[in-house]
């Protein structure tokens, strides 16, 4: 059978209608704004294939002109909907306002320039394919969890279409005899549309597994999660702070661990009830991830008990993230509780007899029940066998 770019084109917009209105089926209702922004995308995209070739029903009329701008402009919107789905899965990406300008200045200079077929095909394929190397660009570097293999066959398939999308519209720009229309039987055009709809199946499929991963990541987030103050919980933290604990040792790196309590939380729920206790963990656990670094794992080992792991911190660093707490809870607690907040701290440092996690921590859970005993809201910092003492204002002295 002979390949036409009439069938081409069909079957290409075929396969966009088709997997727009299978997606939502597949992927149902409850989706994360990256998996809505990228169903959004090809329902967009199948919109602007369909006008553009509804616009060749009317061709050199105000309805060709209205419907390729329409067509422009649902092709731009696609584009920026699938950014906004790397952005999702993958942080923040680069280049995002000037990827916003091509979405401007494309279908603008594509109406503006409507009378002239050269200029108009040479401006919208060239600035389509710039949004398309934008959108490959976005997938490379992730900073977050989901950075599947389903990356590489994305890239591939959106930096394989902006070539063949620039060439287009060079030959529309500069040769218009062999591209006169976007259904030219030209080997170039052939092999672009072909190209299209294999890329296409390639890129959904990607779509469905970066999605299927998010999903997975979120069930094993949720596992590892505290619900209610969206810190760690055990799980979590023993996965977490473990792994740090052996970067640590392996590198020689220095590593501090905070054991933090909060101070009469039974009152709290006696007073206020346990709404008013869970209204204060969230607080606590929303003010330790404000102070969180990099490396840093902070959890909620149990009931009102919270742990903070500080990755390449000594002594001094970890005294300094528990006066910015407390002064932060001073500031932050009588206004979003309408009551004080404080907590008992004990800190251990990574030393040469610490040979597990388990050790540090019982270091660091001795001193925090010194600090409780001898008063609580204060930091022990546990020195070997002898604690140093530093009361809420951080001036240290010695206690025996």
């Amino acid at each position: 059978m002979r390949l036409d770019p009439d069938t081409l084109l069909i079957v290409n917009v075929a396969n966009v209608l088709v997997l727009a209105s299978t997606l939502p089926v597949i992927m149902g209702r409850q989706l994360s704004a990256a998996a809505q922004a990228a169903r959004r995308s090809l329902m967009f995209q199948g919109a602007g294939w369909v006008a553009l070739i509804l616009s060749g029903l009317w061709p050199d009329t105000w309805l060709d002109h209205l419907l390729s701008t329409f067509s422009m402009v649902c092709i731009s919107c696609s584009h920026w909907l699938m950014f906004q789905a790397f952005k999702g899965w993958l942080g923040p990406r680069p280049f995002e306002k000037l990827l916003l300008g091509t979405l401007i200045l494309m279908p603008v200079g594509y109406t503006l320039s409507f009378s002239s077929y050269p200029v108009r095909v040479g401006w919208s394929n060239l600035f389509i394919a710039l949004q398309l190397i934008l959108l490959a660009q976005a997938v490379l570097r992730p900073s977050t969890s989901l950075g599947g293999r389903w990356r590489w066959v994305m890239f591939g398939c959106l930096a394989l279409m902006a070539v063949l999308t620039a060439g287009r519209g060079i030959m529309g720009a500069f040769f218009t005899a062999l591209y006169p229309n976007f259904t030219a039987p030209h080997p170039f055009n052939l092999a672009a549309l072909l190209v299209a709809n294999i890329t296409l199946v390639l890129a959904n499929v990607s779509i469905l597994v970066a999605w299927r991963e998010e999903a997975e990541w979120e069930l094993l987030e949720q596992a590892n999660m505290d619900p209610l103050t969206r810190v760690l919980n055990r799980k979590g933290w023993n996965q977490a702070a473990s792994s740090a604990f052996a970067h640590a040792r392996r590198h020689g790196l220095p590593l501090a661990l905070l054991s933090l309590d909060l101070d009469h939380f039974k009152q709290i729920n006696d007073v206020h009830g346990h709404e008013g206790g869970d209204s204060a963990l969230r607080l606590f656990g929303k003010v330790l991830q404000s102070g969180q670094r990099a490396g840093d794992v902070i959890a909620r080992i149990g009931g009102e008990e919270f742990c903070v792991l500080l990755a390449q911190g000594g002594a001094d660093a970890a005294s300094g993230f528990d006066q910015r707490l407390r002064a932060t809870l001073e500031e932050e607690a009588p206004r979003q509780l309408g009551h004080s907040l404080n907590f008992s701290a004990g800190l251990a440092c990574l030393g040469p007899k610490d040979d597990s996690l388990g050790t540090l921590m019982r270091r660091s859970d001795a001193a925090l029940y010194s600090a409780k005993a001898q008063g609580r809201a204060r930091l022990i910092v546990a020195i070997d066998c002898t604690p140093v003492v530093a009361d809420v204002a951080g001036a240290p002295t010695t206690s025996l």
